[in-house]
C-alpha cells in the first residue's frame, strides 16, 4: 500500500510539472517569438528541460501502468526530439524563414503537453 501511495504522490507531482510549466512555456515562447525579452531564453530552455523530463517520468509511470505501449513510445520520442528540435531550430531555418521554425516547435510544444496529459488520463484510468 505504502508503494501505491508513493508512485501516486510522484505521479501527481509529474502531472502539475506539466500543468504549471506547459502554459508558462507557450507564453514565454510567444513573448520571445514577437521579439521581447530575448534575455529569457535560457529560462525558457531550462523549464522546457523539466517539461520533458515530466513527460518522460509520465512515460515511464504510464509504461508501468499498462497504458497503450504505442502511446508510450511516441511520448518517449517526441520527448527526444522536443530538445533537439528547440535547440536547433535557428539553424535549420536561418534568417527571414526562422518563423517556420518557431511555428514548429510551438506545435512540438503543444505536443508535447498535450501527449502528457493523455499519458495522465490513461494512468488515472488504469489506477482507478
Amino acid at each position: 500500500m505504502a508503494q501505491l501511495r508513493q508512485d501516486c504522490d510522484q505521479f501527481v507531482s509529474r502531472d502539475v510539472a506539466v500543468v504549471v510549466v506547459g502554459p508558462d512555456q507557450l507564453i514565454s515562447g510567444i513573448v520571445f517569438w514577437t521579439g521581447n525579452a530575448e534575455a529569457l531564453v535560457i529560462g525558457h530552455i531550462m523549464l522546457g528541460s523539466i517539461l520533458t523530463l515530466a513527460l518522460f517520468a509520465l512515460a515511464y509511470q504510464a509504461y508501468r501502468a499498462k497504458v497503450s505501449p504505442k502511446l508510450v513510445l511516441v511520448a518517449a520520442v517526441w520527448g527526444l526530439g522536443l530538445p533537439i528540435w528547440g535547440l536547433a531550430q535557428e539553424k535549420i531555418f536561418p534568417g527571414a524563414n526562422n518563423w517556420i521554425a518557431q511555428v514548429l516547435h510551438l506545435l512540438c510544444g503543444v505536443g508535447a503537453i498535450g501527449l502528457a496529459e493523455m499519458l495522465a488520463a490513461q494512468i488515472r484510468k488504469k489506477s482507478s
